[in-house]
């Protein structure tokens, strides 16, 4: 019963930190859009922020607690950032100056003249996917890392310095590894609340990453369908049901039900995904500078989730270079090659240490180490 309470306030919590970060950031771009879009800029800004954050620190050798608390109060900042917008835009609501307002301040029969029954129906299937991944149990190598790595760092008070196969110290960074930094977010979560890992990586953030998931479909549809909810709200539930009937490992859809706290799914379920919902923003909002913006979030938050974000410069030349071939804005290839930059700097990084590696073998901290390797397990490159 403990757990279950800590899991609901956890999952509450981390929904109003991602919903407040995005209400900051609509704030800042000035933004149009509804309550779901502002969730999934939250989501995206938040995880690109703590990257740049947690990834430094890791390689000074911070503890787990003096970042939780640095990042508590980077987090409480944000929160009363977001209360002062959100005052302000009520201020504007009652003195007249904006006639309208969607999302949260939109009336509950406003929302179902909008989605009617179709409302019910998402909700529905957003459900069920989450009682999905909270009960399937998968035992893969991958699981154990990314459940081991936050459970080594919470009981250790170390961040990503213990090998999650083994328990024992290692003595050299894992390229692959180090610079995603999502893993350390639930170790964080789990020192600020006294979660348990297994349950904050596993359940709290994989229901998290449906939602978040399920919200981008939700936008995409919306675009498509020149706003009609309702239709948007259908695409969800399709989409779900060709997930449902994936067949493969290789799928996104297979990831998405079985492996959702894995940086691999976040990347294919999520980062991905943005992409696309930035393509066809950009195709109906040809002068908005905001979409590259928000795109250059997306890519420095996609090297939170994996280090397979190193394919992300083909995924935006896919996405986005059509668009900006379509609306005529060559312009738009060199803001392609901006938003590549991130993924291109951890790729020519990680390719440095491979080639270095492979010359000198690993680089050893601790001085007598037998035969000159790393105390590591499974496949990478060693980093000091």
């Amino acid at each position: 019963m403990r757990e279950l309470c800590l899991a609901c306030a956890g999952f509450a919590l981390e929904f109003i930190v991602f919903y407040a970060t995005g209400i900051v950031l609509v704030r800042i771009l000035k933004v149009k859009g509804d309550c779901s879009l502002t969730f999934i800029l939250g989501y995206l800004v938040y995880f690109a922020v703590f990257e740049l954050v947690i990834v430094p620190m890791t390689l000074k050798w911070v503890s787990l607690t003096a970042a939780a608390y640095i990042w508590a109060g980077i987090m409480a900042l944000v929160i009363c950032a977001a209360v002062i917008c959100t005052i302000k835009k009520q201020r504007r609501i009652r003195a007249g100056q904006m006639e309208t307002c969607s999302g949260i301040f939109g009336s509950i029969s406003e929302i179902w003249k909008n989605h009617s029954v179709m409302i019910i129906l998402a909700g529905a299937v957003v459900l069920l996917q989450c009682l999905i991944v909270i009960f399937y149990e998968d035992t893969t190598v991958d699981a154990a890392y990314y459940v081991g790595t936050v459970s080594t760092s919470v009981y250790t008070d170390t961040l990503g310095r213990y090998n999650p196969f083994n328990g024992a110290i290692q003595k050299a960074f894992q390229a692959r590894y180090v610079f995603s930094a999502y893993p350390m977010h639930n170790a964080v979560w789990c020192r600020l609340l006294g979660i348990h890992p297994i349950v904050q990586a596993k359940q709290v953030m994989s229901c998290m990453n449906v939602v978040t998931a399920n919200l981008i479909i939700y936008q995409i549809g919306k675009r498509l369908f020149d706003g009609n909810r309702k239709k948007a709200d259908l695409m969800l539930v399709f989409v779900c049901v060709l997930q449902l009937f994936c067949g493969t490992i290789y799928s996104s859809g297979t990831f998405f039900f079985t492996r959702s706290y894995e940086g691999k799914a976040i990347l294919a379920n999520i980062a991905i995904p943005a992409v696309l919902m930035c393509a066809v923003w950009y195709l109906q909002e040809k002068n908005s500078r905001n979409v590259w913006i928000i795109l250059f979030v997306t890519a420095v938050s996609a090297l939170t989730f994996s280090g397979s974000a190193i394919i992300f410069p083909i995924v935006i030349a896919a996405g986005m270079a059509p668009a900006a071939v379509m609306n005529k804005r060559f312009s738009g290839l060199v803001y392609c090659a901006v938003c590549m930059l991130p993924s291109a700097l951890y790729a020519a990084v990680f390719f440095a240490c491979r080639i270095r590696s492979a010359d000198a073998g690993c680089i050893i901290i601790q001085k007598g180490e037998k035969n000159g390797r790393c105390n590591n397990s499974g496949t990478g490159t060693a980093l000091c």
